[in-house]
């Protein structure tokens, strides 16, 4: 690709984030395996999942900070290694509380890891095609999860899911092995210090600020179609779990085409505003298409949800790398910040989609998480400025 100038890095940073990508929705598609181990149903699912989200959402600005202070290389390496680890000792719990710590520390490795990778991908493409950087980071992730869907969802049927965990784990620390091998040394300035006066300048950007809120309503959706998609197919409609882990698998595998068109059309148009509404309403459209209970049905839901995430993720990022209100070395944390906020919708959605669905019911349940998807996704359409108008 001509608009690459470091292959190497370039490499073991997609290796890193397609591993990441499989650690983090594996767990979702080999539920239905380790639920019985357990005693577990929905709502113990809702619980591993929000302690995931609550780990990559609290680290999420620890992560940026950090890659200020120590460079963004050291800062991803310490974090996959850290999810990567986490990941592989799931395999050995004897307690339900066990995985639910242990998905708390793959969300903290990975929140480490995010937003410095990032920074870094976006380093070894060239100026024009940094957009477009995001977009490939992004896609492969959804490359990952779709195999963590479907790839998993046999492999632990196969060997269990106990060892499919293991050898999910064991792969990430080999991509950690290769970002400390690959991606070049950080050059970061000894005289360099983290100020009060700039975070506060980040954190209270108006535009940075919109942006969460509009990824918030994103991901409140979209992770309930990620997290419960596998799970409803088999516990509703009664489908088997390759097919269910097939269909969930779908969601990420449509994200793979969305986010280089997305990173594209960003780097053509600057108009982040209208894309992000655009993709945000129709993820709300096809978080409502899952309550018709069909498994056609289902997989409409989760190719349109799975697009319109990565869209929005693709130009939400991409917007924040472009406002710096206090200087290049806190890039990594304005995108932290965009990603940080969204992630605590990742908490705490599947928790109280899954009280819901105790109380009502599945289609129920799907139709109120579109609604109040739209309603937060339509936030974005308000005014912040100048600088709002120009990303």
């Amino acid at each position: 690709m001509k608009g690459i100038i470091n292959r190497g890095a370039v490499a073991s940073l997609i290796l890193s984030r397609t591993i990441y990508g499989i650690n983090w929705f594996n767990m979702a598609a080999i539920f239905v395996l380790v639920a019985p181990d357990f005693n577990q149903n929905i709502s113990g699912l809702g619980l591993v999942t929000g302690s995931f989200y609550l780990g990559l959402g609290i680290f999420q600005i620890p992560g940026g900070v950090l890659a200020a202070k120590f460079g963004p290389k050291k800062t991803a390496v310490y974090g996959t290694v850290i999810a990567s680890l986490a990941a592989f000792l799931c395999a050995f719990s004897t307690e339900f509380f066990q995985i639910i710590l242990l998905r708390f520390l793959v969300g903290l490795g990975m929140a480490l890891f995010f937003a410095p990778g990032v920074t870094l991908i976006a380093k070894y493409f060239r100026r024009e095609a940094e957009g477009l950087s995001v977009g490939w980071f992004n896609a492969v992730f959804y490359l990952g999860g779709a195999i963590g869907f479907f790839v998993w969802s046999v492999l632990a049927e196969v060997v269990g899911w106990r060892l499919s965990v293991v050898i999910s784990g064991g792969l990430g620390l080999l991509s950690a092995l290769s970002l400390i091998i690959l991606v070049p040394k950080d050059s970061v300035s000894e005289h360099f210090t983290v100020r009060v006066s700039d975070l506060r300048r980040i954190l209270s950007d108006r535009w940075l600020l919109l942006l969460n809120l509009e990824l918030f309503g994103v991901v409140s959706g979209s992770s309930l179609v990620t997290t419960f998609m596998a799970y409803y197919l088999t516990d509703a409609l009664k489908v088997g779990t390759a097919l269910a882990g097939l269909i969930g698998s779908l969601a990420p595998l449509s994200a793979i085409l969305a986010s280089p068109i997305f990173g594209l059309l960003h780097d053509k148009t600057r108009n982040a505003r209208k894309l992000l509404f655009i993709s945000g309403a129709t993820l709300a459209l096809g978080l409502s298409i899952a309550s018709l209970g069909t498994i056609y049905f289902a997989a409409i839901s989760s190719i349109m949800v799975g697009f319109c995430l990565s869209a929005a993720l693709t130009i939400g990022f991409a917007a924040a790398r472009e406002v710096r209100p206090a200087g290049p070395e806190y890039e990594t944390l304005a995108v932290s910040w965009v990603n940080n906020i969204q992630m605590f919708a990742g908490f705490w959605s599947p928790i109280a989609f899954s009280i819901l669905v105790v109380s009502f019911g599945y289609p129920h349940s799907w139709l109120i998480a579109a609604s109040y998807t739209f309603l937060l996704i339509s936030i974005i359409l308000l005014r912040t400025g100048k600088r709002s108008v120009s990303v």
